[in-house]
């Protein structure tokens, strides 16, 4: 009887490394590049992102810092057609799927800026095919010992899966907060320095006033002339 549950205890061990290392090797295909960038004024700067058929592409960008806070942005398949195309936003995600095989073209545009630089945020989330019918077979052939098992391999591949899943979004989202967070405390040291600016212009020009005045005053009631009588 002791035997008997040392062999289901190493069955479910061996069961659950296999899992893992297959698991690792599922997830290994996301791709996620996520970067910052200053994009000079009067600029176009472009990037390529490779991507495989029947697979899905997620791109997002977000003007953090710049005059505007708004940027153009287009996004070009493999074969030269224009898919997304936007003008002057501050902002944006679009989704490509199913993809094709070969280089996408991301370019931002700033050329309708002469003066001012603009830094952007951008992320691209690159997954590729999915492949179920293999999947299927292999866990097929993994889950032939689990009629003696208590718990089922299909629902740990199912959990592990969901777990990583809400992972990966919990990450992207709060990449996208600190995008935004960034960006609203770049607005808000602009308008500081806007703020200090004005007021320390303003108390100069309301000093000069009140010297002016207090000397003007002081001219009309000063009389240097004597009067002999």
């Amino acid at each position: 009887m002791e035997r008997c549950k040392e062999t289901r205890l190493l069955v479910c061990l061996l069961l659950f490394l296999t899992l893992s290392v297959d698991l690792g090797f599922a997830f290994g295909q996301n791709k996620d590049t996520e970067f910052t960038f200053l994009l000079p004024p009067g600029a176009t700067e472009c990037f390529f992102q490779t991507a495989t058929k029947n697979g899905s592409m997620e791109v997002e960008y977000q003007v953090i810092a710049g005059s505007g806070l708004d940027v153009g942005f287009t996004l070009i398949s493999p074969n030269g057609y224009r898919l997304v195309s936007d003008f002057r936003k501050s902002d944006g995600i679009h989704t490509v799927d199913p993809t094709e095989e070969g280089d996408y073209r991301i370019c931002f545009d700033n050329s309708f800026s002469h003066i001012s630089e603009k830094m952007v945020y951008m992320e691209v989330i690159v997954d590729g095919p999915e492949e179920d019918d293999e999947d299927d077979e292999d866990w097929a052939a993994l889950a032939e010992p689990e009629d003696s098992l208590e718990y089922k391999l299909e629902d740990i591949r199912d959990t592990m899966d969901a777990v990583h899943k809400n992972l990966e979004r919990s990450r992207q989202l709060q990449t996208t907060l600190r995008a935004f967070e960034a960006r609203d405390r770049y607005l808000l040291e602009d308008n500081l320095w806007r703020v200090s600016f004005w007021s320390s212009v303003s108390l100069l020009v309301m000093v000069s006033v009140a010297l002016t005045q207090i000397y003007t005053l002081r001219r009309l009631f000063s009389d240097k002339h004597r009067v002999c009588t």
